[in-house]
């Protein structure tokens, strides 16, 4: 039976489809114990999203006031424990964090406030003032949704390179036993699952088309490219791979890489007018702007290795997705090295950075971005394992059940910082 199963890429979608609604009744019944969706980083980007949808403009003021003065009925803390200092150049209030989250999740939140005013007009005695559960399911919900279509990307991806069981189980096994599946449900609203979605979709597009690309293929992957770097900056660093995958043809494709680098460009070009109202400079961020310190010493061994927030430690799946990433880069050679490349540039950029400990953190947060590239390279170990496919079925469906138990400590903070 369990053979049927795996081998029918109908059921493949099924089970899918009913972990996906298992998530969602996991992420509401999260909003109804806590009567929040968000919390931590995510009160930033949902105020920008407010500011942009309600208020119509970027001035955070009232935001911020709000959530300062807002404590949490779960925990008893403010949703942020200060209100950012005024930047002296423009006399706003900033936020460091990039606004692609809040235009990935504006179209639902729109049509949540649309609804929700048309009904007050109607004299149903909802409110509107964008801070309602209502609005906050909404886009919590979104972003979960977005996450999946990350998946089902990679999932096409995996039925492309191997064959639909390996692509299943591969997208299976990165989804449930990283903590994907925690920022999805627990956290959506957190740049995580929106990142996911978008190195998921950037890769699927550039390697089903990498062999005769159209010219309007080349504007959507430069669309995506640059919304997933208004995403989360280090994102940024997939853009190399079109490029580079390119250069032994450059000459032909010299206008469409042209027009792929115009439509990143137009897309990044919001982040910059953001950057420059807030702070009086495109390249001021808030985020990076104190520095990488270690980029002579990178804390490698702490990212990769450490209890706190090694990806190792707390998804010891991943070593088996590198051996596959590993034989992958023998398989197809250029293309499993520019991921590996990619993946050991997070790495750096992670280890180099002022915060490498990600804060209050589920395991290795920032890099859930590369779980597109570690679910190819899980799918290359279950085929060079196809002798052995049942018994790491069990191994890691083990690593699934550690995986739930250590998201449920974390939530509970019997680990993890305290609330």
């Amino acid at each position: 039976m369990l053979n049927r199963l795996l081998n029918n890429p109908k059921h493949h979608l099924i089970i899918l489809g009913i972990i996906l609604l298992i998530s969602i009744f996991l992420l509401l019944g999260r909003i109804y114990k806590t009567k929040s969706a968000i919390g931590g980083d995510a009160v930033y980007y949902y105020a920008t999203l407010r500011s942009i949808v309600v208020d119509r403009d970027l001035d955070f003021k009232d935001e911020f006031e709000y959530f300062y003065n807002q404590r949490s009925p779960f925990t008893g803390n403010r949703k942020i424990p200060f209100i950012l200092p005024i930047n002296q150049t423009t006399g706003r209030e900033p936020t460091k964090y990039p606004i692609g989250s809040a235009v990935f999740l504006i179209p639902p939140y729109l049509i949540t406030h649309g609804i929700l005013t048309v009904l007050q007009i109607a004299g149903v005695g909802v409110v509107t003032d964008g801070y309602s559960l209502v609005y906050q399911a909404s886009a919590a919900v979104a972003s979960l949704l977005y996450a999946f279509l990350g998946l089902l990307f990679i999932y096409q991806l995996g039925k492309k390179i191997f064959d639909p069981k390996i692509a299943f189980l591969g997208t299976l096994f990165i989804w449930l036993a990283t903590p994907l599946i925690y920022y999805m449900t627990m956290e959506p609203l957190t740049s995580q699952p929106l990142s996911f979605f978008c190195v998921s979709a950037f890769v699927y597009l550039w390697y089903t088309t990498r062999n005769n690309r159209k010219l309007y293929q080349w504007i959507i992957l430069g669309a995506i490219g640059g919304l997933m770097t208004i995403v989360r900056y280090q994102d940024s660093l997939l853009l190399l791979i079109p490029i580079i995958d390119n250069l032994k043809k450059i000459l032909p494709n010299f206008s469409k890489v042209l027009v792929f680098l115009f439509f990143v460009g137009l897309i990044i070009s919001i982040q910059l007018s953001v950057n420059n109202y807030l702070f009086g400079s495109p390249l001021r961020t808030g985020a990076y702007d104190a520095g990488f310190p270690y980029l002579l010493s990178p804390k490698i061994p702490y990212t990769l290795f450490s209890f706190q927030r090694g990806l190792y430690v707390w998804s010891p799946i991943l070593i088996f997705a590198s051996i596959g990433l590993y034989w992958l880069t023998k398989k197809i050679k250029l293309v499993g090295t520019l991921l590996v490349i990619f993946f050991l540039l997070q790495v750096y950029v992670v280890s180099s950075w002022i915060d490498p400990t990600q804060g209050d953190s589920f395991g290795n947060r920032i890099l859930i971005n590369s779980n597109p590239i570690f679910a190819l390279g899980l799918m290359q170990f279950f085929k060079e394992m196809k002798n052995y496919q049942k018994i790491f079925l069990i191994i890691f469906s083990l690593l699934i059940l550690v995986n739930g138990i250590l998201a449920g400590l974390f939530v509970l903070r019997i680990i993890g910082q305290p609330y």
